[in-house]
């Protein structure tokens, strides 16, 4: 028969040493875990507190598991160090890290928490280079790789849409570029955060709310910042974003060595936000001088149709002239024949050939002997002068 034993009787203290006495028991002093950073933030007296957690499989559900992290201020220094030497990484949210830890409880708050001491840089940038390569290759085998470098960016492009954080160096030095051009340059601009826990969805929100307004091509700028902060360019939703937009997206990430995956898919990419403006304003200066190009044709063209003109004019003139003088020596010569015609039809003429003319007393013209009666009185005119009669008789 089983003895009845009573549980002992432990107080709130007793039973914190006890779970405190296990975990180092059962975890000795220090343990490597992996896990995604979350809710990273500093305190004012330098330590660092995150949480590492286990993402769910689903999109969009809770953390499969989650531990509270702290990281102290000595230790910190270290961590940054290491990180910062591996490939200008930095702690940020959602990056994926391996941490060396001491597993404790924390009794006057009941929580159970990691203490961190180190970081293992290699497993974020083995994790990082295979999240990029497994997507890069999803992408292409989707078609969306290069589906947005395939769009015909309009010329000039002078409607921009900027996605970037309004107030930043990276903004200050896009808008400076664009405003010392003199070009006519009209920016629809999105203040997006572009650093920070969710922000990679936030930056795929201010694309699809710029690409809305139809500009002629979207900007998205950032200046530099260590591998971490750069991670949300790297993110899924941003890439499928820039490549399902039916606008040209040229990007302008500072950083001079790797390429993000925005970068990959995007139309363009340029290695600063001052590089990507001044790429613009080429764009723009370059239609400029193809339309004073053309103008300069057009005018010179014209010039010449005058000149021709003129010169067209001029012969047909001389031709008018010609076949005018022409035309009026045939009618004068015409004239003189009809002139020499009518000369040979004058009276005078006729009379000075022995022609006479006969008048009636009255003025006509006698042109028959039965106009005459006898005792008419005629004149006759000769060529000398005139001769007067009398009819005294008319032949019947």
């Amino acid at each position: 028969m089983a003895l009845d034993i009573d549980p002992p009787v432990l107080t709130v203290s007793q039973l914190g040493e006890l779970v405190r006495e296990g975990l180092r028991t059962l975890f000795g002093d220090f343990l490597w875990v992996e896990g995604q950073v979350s809710n990273l933030h500093a305190a004012r007296s330098g330590h660092l507190y995150f949480d590492l957690v286990e993402p769910s499989d689903e999109p969009g559900q809770a953390p499969a598991a989650i531990f509270n992290v702290a990281l102290w201020r000595g230790a910190r220094t270290e961590v940054e160090r290491t990180l910062a030497e591996a490939g200008g990484l930095a702690l940020a949210d959602d990056l994926l890290i391996r941490i060396r830890a001491r597993l404790e409880f924390y009794a006057p708050r009941g929580r159970l928490q990691l203490i961190m001491d180190r970081i293992d840089p290699g497993f974020t940038l083995g994790r990082l280079a295979i999240e990029r390569e497994q997507l890069l290759r999803t992408l292409a085998e989707a078609g969306l790789l290069d589906r947005n470098a395939g769009l015909q960016v309009p010329e000039p492009p002078l409607r921009v849409g900027l996605v970037t954080s309004i107030g930043s160096a990276a903004h200050a030095d896009f808008s400076t570029e664009l405003g010392h051009s003199g070009l006519a340059f009209t920016v629809l601009e999105r203040d997006t955060r572009v650093q920070g826990e969710g922000v990679a969805d936030v930056i795929a929100e201010g694309l699809r709310v710029v690409a809305s307004y139809q500009p002629d091509v979207i900007a998205l700028v950032r200046g530099g910042g260590s591998a971490a902060d750069l991670v949300a360019f790297d993110a899924e939703v941003v890439a499928r974003t820039i490549a399902e937009l039916d606008i040209p997206v040229w990007t302008g990430i500072g950083h001079e060595v790797d390429r993000s995956i925005a970068d990959e898919v995007a139309h363009t990419a340029f290695k600063t936000p001052t590089a990507c403006a001044a790429a613009l304003v080429e764009r723009g200066r370059a239609f400029a001088s193809l339309v004073e190009g053309m103008r300069s044709e057009i005018v010179d063209r014209a010039r010449q149709v005058i000149e021709h003109s003129g010169q067209r004019q001029a012969d047909l003139a001389g031709r008018t002239v010609r076949a005018t003088r022409a035309a009026l020596a045939r009618h004068e010569e015409h004239l003189a024949g009809i002139t020499g015609r009518l000369r040979a039809l004058d009276p005078e003429r006729i009379l000075a050939r022995g022609w006479s003319i006969t008048r009636l007393e009255d003025g006509r013209l006698l042109r028959s002997v039965g106009e005459a009666n006898p005792g008419d009185r005629l004149a006759t005119l000769v060529a000398d002068g005139t001769v007067a009669s009398t009819v005294d008789k008319v032949p019947l």
